[in-house]
């Protein structure tokens, strides 16, 4: 029995004499108010089912609408992100039954400002905030920061303290608010999804707010997509373009030596053109000797052991010439699991190479040069020593000889003519004094000295005509009269020396001299007509390692022009006003 029937019950027993009909009224009203308690009761589990039914009915949607979503977004080029995002939030709207629904990003620049991104609604709403600040909602920010959801189901749910953040959302209009932080954790900026009721507070169970949890991870994780792939592809235009505009070589091969790129620095130093190159390999292009150096490096790198390497080797320009290149090898592991790529960067030091060479061979040169003019020194000496000592010596001893017999009193018979004995010792010192005169010429010209280089050079070629049969032809008219001493003392001797170059490799008589001088420079040219040689093939002399090394001391070059029967000329230039560089850099020394 009820405890409505049996209220009833209870109070018709005390109060009232019951008769038969009075009876069966009784038992016809509690039946039809305890029928009237099961309808309420069946009624009310019916319409709890169907709500739950809904309920579920719109977690399956969203669910769906959730997966289409990120199928989506993933089969998207990064420019279409944008509108993939719109289109999704738009279905995602209506499958959660929502007024609004709107994702904010944290403002990059400013870390605190909260700008709205993208926004749908199912019907007219107002529209949400472009910009909010913290200080508009300071206990709501401060949770998101934290990456905190906040969860209203309605504006009471806010604690107390929170009356700047409930006076802006009561002016929006919201009733119902969930705002919840991605939690990707790739994400380089924090992004907030909001869903906002207008119309009604909102009964939000846990499977709903992970599924829009998800949406949010979603949102984030493509976002993050898109920042990246914008990166990267700023990353490949910079490098393409540094690839394009570089001044040194660069390559891109594959780890078995297939060349795939290569930049205009590195066609122009190979002489080839970019196709021409993509159809060879790195064996085509570089000394075999080199090559078979290289390769231990390559394998270390290719097994990873090294990141790069650094090697000096030769390659074969399209010409057939050897270009020296200071090579950089660096290995380019790639994603996805793609093969990695080598890069190799080529710097030309063939001129440097050159250079190196041409010292090395210098230093050569001046060592033999050391040696042979310590010699020539050495040699010059005895030849003066025997000079002095047999010839002008021997005479000038015997000239006090006969000196001595005759102021003795013991002069010859053929001597008795004082006259004849003066005429014959005046002779001999004539001669004596002629071959110092010589001996001194020799070591240094006088007239070189007192009358200028156009005199000695005139010397110079008188003696060799004279004495060799020399046919010289001397132009050396209008020099400057007070030219330097030491640019004048220089040439004469490159002349000096290339004249006896001539007497004893060029087989010919026939020289031509000729110095031209302007403001600047002097130039002394010597030419012959005789047998040549080639230039830079070492002969074992110095001749020509002292007059370039002269005309080095004092700023100047010297230039050889010579082949295999067409004679040789030597052309040595150098400033009117030049020094030798020790006495230069006294000068400079002192007046610093």
């Amino acid at each position: 029995m009820s405890p409505v029937f049996g209220f009833l019950s209870l109070s018709v027993f005390s109060h009232i004499v019951f008769t038969r009909e009075t009876i069966v009224e009784i038992y016809l009203g509690g039946a039809i108010l305890i029928s009237g308690a099961l309808l309420l009761a069946a009624w009310t589990r019916t319409k709890q089912s169907r709500e739950e039914r809904r309920m579920l009915d719109r977690r399956c949607a969203l669910g769906k609408q959730i997966a289409e979503f990120w199928e989506d977004l993933t089969r998207r080029p990064p420019e279409l992100l944008e509108s993939g995002i719109q289109r999704g939030i738009e279905g995602i709207v209506k499958a959660a039954e929502a007024d609004r629904i709107c994702w904010y990003e944290l403002h990059e620049r400013s870390g605190e400002l909260w700008r709205l991104f993208t926004a749908a609604s199912s019907e007219e709403t107002p529209a949400s905030p472009g910009l909010i600040t913290p200080v508009e909602i300071p206990f709501i920010a401060d949770a998101l920061v934290r990456s905190e959801r906040v969860i209203l189901c309605g504006l009471e749910d806010l604690p107390a303290e929170a009356k700047t953040d409930r006076l802006l959302l009561e002016q929006l209009g919201i009733k119902s608010l969930a705002l919840i932080p991605s939690d990707y954790r790739g994400k380089k900026h924090k992004g907030v999804l909001g869903l906002t009721s207008y119309s009604e507070k909102g009964m939000w169970s846990e499977d709903f707010i992970y599924q829009l949890g998800c949406v949010a991870n979603i949102i984030g994780a493509v976002l993050e997509r898109r920042i990246t792939d914008e990166a990267t592809q700023e990353s490949e235009r910079r490098f393409q373009c540094l690839f394009e505009q570089a001044s040194i070589g660069m390559a891109i091969e594959t780890v078995e030596g297939r060349i795939l790129h290569v930049n205009p620095a590195f066609c122009s130093m190979m002489g080839y053109k970019e196709e021409e190159l993509l159809s060879l390999s790195c064996t085509h292009i570089s000394h075999p000797d080199d090559e078979q150096m290289e390769r231990g490096l390559f394998e270390e790198l290719r097994r990873g052991s090294t990141p790069s390497y650094r090697v000096g080797k030769r390659f074969f320009r399209k010409d057939g010439s050897i270009l020296w290149g200071e090579v950089s090898v660096s290995l380019l592991n790639r994603n996805h699991g793609r093969p990695p790529l080598v890069i190799g960067m080529v710097s030309d030091v063939t001129a440097q190479k050159i250079a190196e060479a041409s010292l090395h061979l210098r230093d050569q040169e001046l060592q033999k040069l050391t040696e042979h003019l310590i010699e020539a020194q050495e040699e010059e000496r005895r030849r003066i020593s025997r000079e002095l000592h047999d010839d002008i010596g021997q005479r000038l001893s015997l000239l006090a000889c006969e000196l001595d017999v005759g102021l003795r009193g013991h002069t010859p018979t053929r001597w008795q003519n004082a006259s004849a004995l003066l005429r014959t010792m005046h002779k001999q010192l004539d001669e004596i004094a002629t071959d110092i005169h010589k001996l001194s010429h020799e070591l240094h010209s006088s007239s070189l000295r007192y009358c200028g280089l156009e005199v000695a050079l005139r010397d110079l070629c008188d003696k060799y005509s004279s004495n060799h049969h020399f046919e010289i032809e001397l132009d050396a008219q209008n020099l400057e009269p007070r030219m330097s001493p030491d640019v004048t003392l220089c040439l004469f001797r490159v002349a000096q020396e290339a004249l006896a170059n001539v007497l004893k490799h060029s087989n010919t008589k026939r020289v031509a001299v000729r110095v031209t001088q302007d403001a600047e420079k002097v130039r002394l040219t010597v030419k012959d007509h005789g047998v040549g040689f080639v230039p830079g093939v070492h002969s074992g002399g110095i001749g020509l390692t002292s007059m370039r090394e002269r005309l080095r001391m004092c700023g100047g070059v010297l230039r050889v022009s010579s082949a295999p029967a067409f004679g040789a000329e030597i052309i040595a230039e150098l400033p009117v006003s030049a020094k030798p560089a020790a006495l230069a850099a006294r000068s400079a020394s002192s007046s610093s």
